[in-house]
């Protein structure tokens, strides 16, 4: 069994976890911004397929507390990497750091370089070459506070880059996001899920996504977006390839999603990704006011958005506006729960409160350097 850590957005860190517990039967651990867990190897592969959750997918060499950059270098210094990485390849190292220290990413990662090239000639005689631009393998490290791990980063490019996206929604949730709030909804695939502001519909197609079982990885070699586990001489690839043919001969299902918006750009946009993400026949658009959804759509079941937030504090007042509109248009319907991030949850809470909603789960998540919140809400 092998460790592994999975970096995630910062706050739905239970959404992953249980994810990654569904896809590989193993028990996962929590910390902020990350989820850790043991594994055989091909849970690279599973993961990077079919995780919608997470962003990276870290292989942790190496584990430690320390003091200082002297005790970074021996931890990096004591890894053998000759398993991990041919003399014909190159490497890089990235620094994630959390907290504060004494010296910077930059200095950390200069460290750690130069520990495994050290230690790669201690156990070889062969000395490694660095390709900071395009590595053959990136040494990823994570420094939070007094604490360090040293990996091999999987992916590559963040899986939140799923690479189906055509149209570009100036305020688009991140995918990952979206896979965590449907999670939050419990939404099962017998049950009629509509996103009332859907934008590029990013929602509704991670929902349909995970319904259908859809391979992330479809969308991401069709946009030229390359794992990194795939120069990874130590893995299998054809596992990899075995893999991606049996889910490609998996889903077919049936189930509804309604994707609206007010703005006929943006649902021309939602159509183009939705066409992109080859998901046509489960998702239909509809160019409507989310302040009228009881005259649109008097019945479903689930409800998931990502409505505008007020960025400045002159938008605040037409924020709430548009709030306390669509709550009480939402109150007029038949619905199990409602899933809804804000960067303006006080605003959301009083509206929630007026209108007669009550709020089951709410938790914080950083979305695009916003600091927001996810709240779970039902007609009280």
């Amino acid at each position: 069994m092998y460790d592994f850590l999975a970096t995630v957005n910062i706050g739905l860190e239970r959404f992953a976890a249980k994810e990654i517990s569904n896809l590989l039967d193993t028990k996962v651990f929590e910390d902020v911004g990350s989820v850790s867990f043991y594994a055989d190897l091909n849970a690279i592969f599973k993961l990077n397929i079919y995780s919608r959750t997470i962003n990276k997918l870290i292989l942790v060499l190496g584990r430690s507390s320390f003091e200082n950059l002297q005790d970074i270098y021996k931890l990096a210094n004591y890894i053998r990497y000759s398993d991990f990485i041919s003399r014909e390849q190159t490497f890089a190292v990235r620094v994630e750091r959390i907290g504060k220290h004494d010296f910077t990413s930059v200095e950390a990662a200069e460290r750690i370089g130069q520990a495994i090239i050290d230690s790669y000639i201690e156990e070889t005689g062969f000395r490694l070459k660095v390709n900071l631009d395009e590595p053959d393998v990136e040494i990823y490290s994570r420094i939070k506070d007094d604490q360090i791990i040293i990996g091999i980063n999987t992916t590559g490019i963040s899986l939140h880059k799923r690479g189906y996206k055509k149209y570009k929604h100036p305020s688009a949730i991140s995918p990952t996001i979206a896979a965590s709030m449907l999670y939050l909804a419990n939404w099962k695939e017998e049950e009629f899920l509509v996103d009332p502001m859907c934008g590029g519909a990013t929602i509704p197609i991670e929902a349909a996504h995970m319904k259908l079982n859809v391979p992330i990885s479809i969308f991401r070699e069709r946009s030229k977006i390359s794992y990194a586990f795939k120069k990874l001489k130590f893995l299998d690839i054809e596992e990899y390839e075995e893999m991606i043919d049996r889910a490609l001969n998996y889903y077919l299902e049936n189930f509804r999603i309604i994707a609206c918006d007010i703005s006929l750009r943006h649902v021309k946009g939602a159509k183009q990704n939705i066409s992109n993400s080859l998901v046509n026949n489960f998702v239909d658009v509809l160019n409507s006011d989310a302040r009228n959804i009881d005259k649109i759509l008097s019945y479903f079941d689930i409800a998931v958005m990502n409505p505008p937030y007020g960025k400045r504090s002159a938008d605040i007042s037409y924020v709430r506006k548009l709030y306390d509109a669509f709550l009480s248009s939402l109150r007029k319907c038949s619905f199990k729960n409602a899933v809804i991030i804000t960067a303006a949850p006080k605003v959301f809470k009083s509206c929630v409160i007026k209108n007669g909603f009550s709020i089951l789960e709410e938790y914080v998540a950083f979305h695009g350097g916003l600091i927001t919140k996810v709240f779970k809400i039902i007609p009280a």
